[in-house]
């Protein structure tokens, strides 16, 4: 008796795990939800003492199943029975045995290395945008502080997990609107809205955050804080909390809800109005007040993390100006980076700077690489990351994987004109010029004045060979070398060879330098390949950033079975195995 029970213990627990062990491999190659393969493992945790005590009570005979202690010696089976169970026993564990040989040569192989090669995004079915809160102090000058704290409360919630949270840009774009809150969440594509107000006089704060949804407009849950300046993280926090606990988000495999970083209050006073200038960066008043004001703010906190980030990223946008060398501003975009890793290891933003750095600035391909995979295992959801990491991949000609990114990108800023401006240029990257030019028309629809955009949206055309639009259209670009450049092709494509090569010339003597790499691009659209691999060497003797999209560039492909083409390609340091991935 003892024996069979056993046997059948073992047997149940071996079926079990095969089971279980099924249930997790059909999960990872159908992508179901996780749920499913812990309800089953409870299911069977349940059921075990019920098997054991039924197996115990009761015993199987040539007349049926009946209670073991009515069961006479002479009609008892026990011995085939147990024979049988050896038969059954030894073909589960075949089966085991064969679960485990897939499993390792041919599923979890695959799965791992496309793990690996990709970057999945989960569709989150939690879907929230935080919209700008409203300013109630009476002198109305507090809009640096309370834009500051909505973009807090937005990077606490992006973090996470099961959150999908719209971009500052998308949600700010309804700032000061009168449309309602249901036509607004359909706007953003989001489910939840969280929006509320701030009274500030002199320290004291009176913050209320209400989260609603959106279909009904119900109002979910709503709080007023009284508090002094000094309390602003702590209120920041218990909104964070509030919002998770209201949307009755699962965090049991995830960390700890994300907390605000805490410093002097006058260093974050000083670091919010740094960020409201920073949104005016192209104004180089506005980049030089933004710079000013994070440098305060890290006088009086040293170790204050967003202060190094965002200071990183002001010398990044001056260094792509005229205001400072490029040498000068990436070697103290760079500092301010690693100056943040010194004091969190972990932070994933960090990361994803020196990454975009090492591409930009030092053609360092396989270091932006490396940097860039450990920012996006820190933190896969941050749209800036999610940005950085699709033009590494246009970089390394990944195109595939570059449209992946920027696509779950666009579902987080989807009112962000520049949102479309990406998805332009990667489509025509891709080859898919209709998608391209839809995105590019959406872009100029939104910003008419986005910088470039009319340029890009002419290249389209002129890859579609849609020449009479393509005239139309470069007729709205406000940038003379741009302007020139496509002129010049445009003019090329009509057979117009004089005019082509005036507008090619204005655009050489104007802008050597600064338009080296489109000059070779021109070149090569001609199928003029000395001059366009001699631009190419003018190119990387200036450094033109052009250069870090040249395997993805289609103007170029009529140089790819050139001697030249994969000498100045090794030149350049790409990695050697790039693919379409």
């Amino acid at each position: 008796m003892k024996r069979k029970n056993s046997f059948l213990a073992i047997s149940y627990i071996v079926v079990a795990w095969l089971l279980i062990r099924i249930a997790a491999l059909l999960g990872d190659i159908l992508e179901m939800p996780i749920w499913i393969t812990k309800s089953l493992f409870f299911l069977l945790l349940i059921f075990f003492p019920i098997w054991l005590l039924l197996s115990w009570i009761y015993e199987i005979t040539p007349n049926g199943l009946k209670k073991t202690k009515k069961v006479e010696e002479n009609e008892s089976i026990r011995k085939k029975t147990s024979k049988r169970l050896n038969k059954i026993i030894i073909a589960v564990l075949v089966m085991v045995l064969i679960v485990l040989v897939v499993d390792r040569f041919f599923i979890t192989g695959k799965v791992s290395k496309t793990k690996n090669n990709k970057t999945e995004f989960v569709l989150e079915s939690k879907t929230i945008a935080v919209l700008p809160f409203k300013d109630f102090s009476s002198e109305k000058d507090n809009e640096y502080f309370v834009d500051g704290l909505t973009e807090e409360l937005l990077n606490l919630l992006s973090q996470v997990p099961n959150l999908k949270v719209t971009s500052r840009t998308s949600t700010f774009s309804f700032k000061n609107s009168d449309l309602q809150i249901p036509e607004i969440a359909s706007k953003l594509n989001v489910k939840y809205l969280l929006e509320g107000s701030v009274r500030k006089s002199e320290s004291q704060l009176r913050i209320t955050a209400q989260l609603i949804e959106a279909e009904t407009d119900k109002h979910l849950w709503s709080k007023t804080f009284d508090r002094t300046i000094d309390n602003v993280f702590v209120i920041q926090d218990e909104v964070a909390e509030e919002v998770v606990k209201a949307l009755e988000i699962s965090l049991l495999e995830a960390k700890p809800l994300p907390k605000s970083t805490k410093t002097n209050p006058e260093a974050y006073k000083l670091y919010l109005q740094g960020v409201h200038a920073s949104h005016f960066s192209s104004s180089v008043s506005k980049l030089n007040e933004a710079i000013s004001y994070s440098e305060q703010a890290l006088a009086i906190d040293e170790s204050y993390i967003p202060a190094w980030l965002l200071l990183s990223r002001l010398y990044e946008t001056k260094a792509n100006s005229t205001e400072l060398s490029f040498e000068e501003g990436y070697t103290k975009a760079k500092q301010a980076a690693n100056n943040v890793l010194k004091i969190d290891p972990t932070n994933a933003l960090a990361y994803a700077y020196l990454a975009d750095y090492s591409l930009s600035y030092d053609w360092d391909f396989e270091k932006a690489k490396q940097l860039n995979a450990i920012a996006l295992k820190l933190d896969s959801k941050n749209p800036v990351i999610i940005n950085l990491s699709a033009t590494l991949a246009i970089a390394l000609g990944n195109i595939e994987s570059s449209i992946r990114l920027q696509e779950y990108s666009a579902s987080l800023d989807p009112i962000n004109p520049d949102t479309y401006y990406y998805l332009s240029n990667i489509y025509y990257y891709a080859d898919r010029l209709e998608d391209a030019a839809n995105a590019a028309r959406k872009c100029i629809e939104m910003n008419p004045n986005r910088y470039a955009i009319h340029y890009y949206y002419t290249r389209i055309l002129l890859q579609q060979n849609n020449i009479d639009e393509a005239r139309k259209a470069i007729k709205a670009e406000l940038d003379d070398g741009w302007s020139l450049q496509m002129l010049s092709d445009i003019h090329f494509k009509l057979n117009e060879l004089d005019t082509s090569e005036m507008y090619m010339q204005q655009l050489i003597y104007k802008y050597t330098n600064e338009m080296a790499y489109q000059i070779a691009e021109s070149y090569s659209f001609r199928n003029d390949k000395e001059n366009a691999f001699k631009w190419l060497e003018k190119a990387y003797d200036v450094h033109d950033v052009g250069l870090n999209e040249i395997l993805a560039e289609p103007r170029f492909r009529n140089l790819h079975n050139d001697k030249r083409w994969n000498k100045f390609i090794d030149k350049m340091g790409f990695p050697k195995t790039t693919n379409n991935d």
